[in-house]
């Protein structure tokens, strides 16, 4: 993929999978073998789905403001600011997230997430 086409992709994947928590397009970017890394947590393409589904509902007026996207062939980094009210107790965050992705074949093989909030990707 050209530095164009990877951007591209990565606008698309924002877009169509993590504004709209759809765990169902996950498919079409992630590929089944994905690993991901997440401080001491090792992730696949199964927790992927599951993050998903359990964020729909759970945040409020969600928001990525992307502040970065960097790419090159068949790899990118993207900065945001994650805002959102959390549901039901309608109490306002926002944390600020730095993904490094690396591509195979058009879809997603690996990643690195680092975040200002520490989580547990699974919960």
């Amino acid at each position: 993929m050209t530095p164009q086409e990877v951007r591209d992709f990565a606008t698309r994947l924002m877009d169509e999978v993590w504004r709209t928590f759809d765990d169902q397009a996950v498919e079409r970017f992630y590929r089944r073998d994905v690993i991901g890394h997440h401080r001491e947590q090792t992730l696949g393409f199964e927790d992927i789905v599951a993050r998903l589904q359990r964020d729909v509902g759970k945040f409020g007026a969600p928001v990525y403001d992307i502040a970065d996207i960097i790419a090159e062939q068949d790899k990118f980094a993207i900065r945001f600011i994650f805002s959102c009210t959390l549901l039901p107790a309608n109490t306002p965050i926002a944390t600020e997230a730095i993904y490094f992705y690396h591509l195979r074949d058009g879809k997603i093989a690996e990643f690195w997430l680092l975040s200002d909030t520490p989580f547990d990707y699974r919960q």
